[in-house]
């Protein structure tokens, strides 16, 4: 099982790393998605366990979009306080839901570093995808 499961979280990832964050035009404007409350505990609980370091994360809005392909996209921002990071304000991510029975998780592709290039790389990929954060 666990094998199974990084197989396909590999495939996920290397599918994700394909779609081009600097402007290439295969990225999908996907259309509003309303998220269930499992799913948005689902995308808290990869984050949280992505940034241990980071002490507790506040999250912002978590926004998402669907593609045509019954997709899920996730935005959203979070600021965390404590733990050895200290403080970070308002970090811009993007991820999408994995939901291949038995897997139900949220695969975070890009979380920005604290630079403001990579947070505008992050809400112009979000943009893209249909979700304005």
């Amino acid at each position: 099982m666990k094998l199974t499961k990084s197989i396909f979280l590999l495939l996920a990832v290397g599918l994700a790393a394909c779609q081009s964050i600097d402007g290439g035009d295969d990225l999908e404007k996907g259309i509003p998605y309303q998220l269930t409350a499992k799913e948005t505990g689902a995308i808290q609980a990869a984050l949280q366990q992505r940034m241990p370091a980071a002490g507790v994360l506040l999250f912002g809005p978590i926004l998402a979009s669907k593609d045509s392909k019954g997709g899920i996209n996730v935005c959203g921002t979070f600021s965390a306080m404590g733990g050895y990071a200290g403080v970070i304000d308002k970090r811009p991510y993007v991820g999408m839901m994995v939901e291949v029975p038995p897997l139900f998780e949220f695969m975070p592709v890009v979380i920005a570093d604290d630079s403001s290039s990579g947070s505008s790389a992050v809400i112009i990929t979000c943009h893209r995808l249909g979700i304005p954060i």
